[in-house]
Order: structure tokens, then C-alpha cells, then sequence
């Protein structure tokens, strides 16, 4: 039973960071980021727990020495924590996006105009109280990004909902 649902949770946690791999950038509202935080809570908890769970009961089976199986045990339920977490609060408003979405706009505050660059994301805009790694946008012209300072508002265009948006573009508001 917990390996069904772990199975479960990595496909639905994988579906979600493999939109992001191919440009998809989903964007959840903030007002469901705020309303969903104790719900993604919840999730990763639950998440955690039953990755523990999984592998306290398979403990055997895993190779290696004890460190490794001690790495093991520590540090997944942690992946499960966070997998869980995004799977809950993300799933719903993407899934409405795909189903019931159209074009729309959502606004949005900026948090900083220089994220953390990654192999997928240089440059970002990264926006304020939306979850990791559903918080920006990826390769916005400098001169957009030069245009808006933190604490500014943008208007993000795509297809979605009230509830999130895929991105398309961009714009200032004034």
C-alpha cells in the first residue's frame, strides 16, 4: 500500500517539475499559494512520513553499509516532504489550467529581479509568496528585467485560471 502511493506521488511530482523542464512555466496564484499553505503542509508531511515508512520497512533491502542506509532514511523523507508539498499545491490550480484555462492574466509582485541562475534558468524574475520552484520566470531580456525593481508589480499572460497560469509573456504595470 505505501509503495502504491509513493509510486503515485513521483508521478505526480515528476509531471509537475517535467512541465518546467520543457518551458511550461506554470505560476500558481498567490491568493491559492497563501490559501493552499497549510493543505501543501499537511501533504509533505504525510509525504514524508510514508517515504520513512517505506524504507524503515525495506531497510534490508537497500545495498550497501550502514551510512548509506542511514543517508537513505535521513534524507528521503525530505524529498518526500517537498514532492508531496508541491504535488498538493500545484496539482489543482495546473490541472484546472489545462482543463478550464484560457486566456488570461494574473498580476503578480516581484521579489527580485536577479534569482538564482540555473542550467534551465538564466536570467529570472523571481516573484514574491509563491512555493519553490513555481516562484519565477526564466529568460526575460535584461532590459524587462531592468525595466521593474522589487516590490513592483507584472502582469503575467498565458493560459490559465484564477488559480494559475502557464506563462507566456509579460508586462509592466504602470
Amino acid at each position: 500500500m505505501v509503495s502504491v502511493l509513493l509510486k503515485a506521488l513521483l508521478v505526480v511530482g515528476g509531471l509537475l517539475y517535467f512541465a518546467d523542464m520543457f518551458g511550461g512555466y506554470f505560476l500558481p496564484s498567490t491568493e491559492w499559494a497563501s490559501k493552499s499553505h497549510t493543505f501543501g503542509l499537511v501533504a509533505g508531511l504525510i509525504s514524508a512520513i510514508l517515504v520513512l515508512l517505506h524504507f524503515r520497512i525495506n531497510v534490508d533491502k537497500i545495498q550497501g553499509g550502514e551510512a548509506k542506509k542511514a543517508v537513505i532514511v535521513l534524507c528521503y523523507p525530505v524529498m518526500g516532504y517537498f514532492l508531496g508539498r508541491a504535488a498538493a499545491v500545484i496539482v489543482v490550480p495546473m490541472m484546472l489550467a489545462l482543463i478550464a484555462g484560457h486566456e488570461n492574466e494574473l498580476t503578480f509582485i516581484v521579489e527580485e529581479t536577479n534569482g538564482i541562475a540555473t542550467k534551465r534558468c538564466r536570467p529570472s524574475l523571481v516573484l514574491q509568496g509563491l512555493p519553490w520552484p513555481f516562484d519565477r520566470v526564466c529568460g526575460l531580456p535584461n532590459d524587462f528585467r531592468q525595466g521593474v525593481a522589487p516590490g513592483r508589480r507584472v502582469i503575467v499572460i498565458g493560459h490559465g485560471t484564477s488559480f494559475g497560469i502557464f506563462a507566456d509573456s509579460l508586462r509592466h504595470v504602470d
